[in-house]
């Protein structure tokens, strides 16, 4: 099992060559999951290492109180940490995520929005604590906040990091 993981953590070859011809967002915006749900990343900034996303409210996400789907929301806050961290640090590294928890907050009919940014804070701090541990666990805290910018969940999510030995590499 840890070698089948440690030979998959690359993107399929499907992301890459979608990213590579229609660029990061129009690919993600066109990924069925979130379309059908009403997800949309809005602005991809790859010089600041922020990606900012919408979920709008309609048919499909619409819980049965009336509120947004408690998965779509979480959904929206789903892969960008790892995505951000796999461009920040490079194929050297082992990214994936490992655990989640969303706190309901607010109900909400309208749309929300999801702001996901890696500093150069996080990624230093990401490879000093790998320079004294084999891999370790990255914490990140999502606000989901309506247009008010009223908090409406809160997601954490934990990913797992990995520096990865020349042998490793080389067998990817």
């Amino acid at each position: 099992m840890k070698e089948n993981l440690a030979n998959s953590f690359h993107p399929d070859p499907k992301w890459k060559w979608m990213e590579f011809f229609l660029g990061f967002k129009k690919a993600i915006n066109l990924y069925s999951p979130f379309w059908g749900s009403g997800i949309k990343v809005l602005q991809y900034n790859k010089e600041k290492q922020q990606i900012n996303v919408q979920l709008k409210m309609n048919f499909f996400n619409k819980g049965y109180m009336g509120t947004h789907f408690g998965g779509s929301l979480y959904s929206m806050c789903d892969p960008f940490y790892v995505y951000l961290l796999m461009k920040n640090l490079g194929s050297n590294y082992m990214v994936w995520d490992k655990r989640a928890e969303i706190e309901y907050i607010n109900k909400n009919n309208n749309s929300v929005f999801a702001k996901f940014e890696v500093s150069e804070n996080d990624i230093e701090n990401i490879k000093s604590r790998l320079s004294k541990q084999k891999k370790i666990d990255y914490t990140f805290t999502i606000n989901v906040t309506d247009s008010k910018e009223n908090t409406i969940a809160l997601v954490k999510k934990i990913i797992y990091i990995r520096k990865l030995t020349p042998k490793q590499k080389n067998r990817i």
